[in-house]
């Protein structure tokens, strides 16, 4: 069968998602940048294009309450949001990663200090034990939403999921995207099958599925070694996916942790996620063509953390220059602290900058990339550089 291309944009690569995935359940509540992803949604559930439960919720909240509750009761669920209205999910998204009820989030990252976008939102749900995947374009977000499902309903890992895009950037910019065969996706992604057993099957000692077999006796730290481990056995899964996926759609996102762009014989890498990997390209083509020996290392999943992928590069580069979309006020981007914890116990460490850029929606240019690309090379060939965090 012929490619389906469409011109969209990725908040309407979202929805082709959630139609594609055979989500039964979606639970709505606008919120800017995100609005027009429900709204898209319903306009494919009130004419028949997908076959699910919609439900205006009152909040947030609710929103994510209600979809884990879905997702319990034996139906793929979906929500979506964005900004603040994540932070006011808080308390479920753990009750659901809890629970391990994979459900599939969308979000359009929003900042917490203003409308335009940064990835602070997502990162200060990063301990809710989510798994974590950023989108570099409109593409990307539908195909990672397929993927997201796949990876979260594995029995290996059953952890609910956000994939992300920047807010405005993605959400409303529109592009050609190759919507695939639903006959293909069919073939990828298999019906949802609860591991929960529902309420009146459960027996007095175990009432919330695994409870995670909760019962006298069982060590009370096990359910987080059991959620840890589940995080860890996602790595492999994420990789085995995105193969799978390319193999099938022929698109895959390096080896769905980490992207590496022109990094063969390299002094230095710049490490970004989002859209700001889409300027560093550009950056890195321009570096390069001028004989500048400095690559780009696209961070594709940010949880679980693929610290083993940068301990693999770390021995090959002289430098990092971390750009994060984000701080932890009081400790910095936490891209970067990820990175300098996972390198700790590598022999050869590079040198590692620390770059704040895009916070609030500022512009990232290619010429501000080039910069941090220049810095992070003259950290490469020994000469000590000022400051070491630096905000773009």
């Amino acid at each position: 069968m012929p490619q389906k291309f469409e011109v969209m944009v990725g908040n309407k690569a979202v929805a082709h998602a959630v139609r594609l995935a055979r989500a039964k359940f979606i639970s709505a509540f606008p919120i800017t940048p995100q609005t027009t992803i429900v709204q898209y949604i319903a306009d494919m559930v009130a004419n028949g294009e997908i076959d699910a439960e919609y439900v205006n919720t009152e909040g947030e909240l609710t929103a994510q309450a209600s979809a884990f509750t879905a997702g319990a009761a034996g139906v793929r669920a979906f929500t979506a949001t964005a900004g603040p209205g994540l932070l006011y999910m808080h308390h479920p998204m753990l009750a659901t990663r809890n629970n391990r009820v994979p459900v599939v989030m969308a979000l359009m990252h929003r900042g917490i200090k203003g409308m335009d976008p940064d990835q602070t939102d997502m990162m200060a749900q990063r301990e809710t034990g989510w798994m974590m995947m950023e989108c570099e374009s409109g593409q990307e977000i539908l195909d990672t939403g397929l993927m997201a499902y796949k990876v979260a309903e594995d029995e290996r890992v059953r952890l609910p999921c956000i994939f992300a895009g920047d807010g405005y950037i993605l959400s409303y910019t529109d592009e050609p995207i190759d919507i695939p065969d639903e006959a293909k996706v069919d073939a990828f992604l298999p019906p949802y099958k609860t591991m929960i057993p529902l309420l009146p099957e459960m027996g007095k000692e175990s009432r919330d599925f695994q409870m995670r077999q909760w019962s006298v006796g069982r060590d009370p730290q096990a359910n987080f070694q059991d959620d840890q481990q589940a995080m860890e056995n996602a790595k492999k899964v994420i990789k085995d996916v995105n193969a799978e996926f390319k193999k099938m759609f022929g698109r895959g996102y390096g080896n769905g942790l980490v992207e590496e762009y022109k990094t063969k014989d390299v002094d230095a890498v710049i490490v970004a996620a989002g859209t700001i990997a889409s300027t560093a390209r550009i950056a890195i083509d321009r570096l390069q063509a001028e004989g500048k020996k400095v690559g780009l290392v696209r961070l594709k999943t940010f949880k679980p953390f693929p610290a083993e992928e940068f301990q693999r590069i770390a021995p090959k580069v002289k430098a990092m220059g971390i750009i994060d979309r984000n701080i932890s006020i009081g400790s910095g981007g936490w891209t970067f602290g990820e990175i300098r914890n996972a390198m700790y116990d590598v022999a050869e460490r590079p040198k590692t900058l620390q770059f704040h850029a895009g916070l609030s929606g500022k512009e990232v240019r290619v010429q501000d990339i080039m910069k941090i690309g220049e810095k992070t090379l003259k950290a490469a060939s020994g000469a000590k550089v000022f400051p070491l965090v630096e905000w773009v």
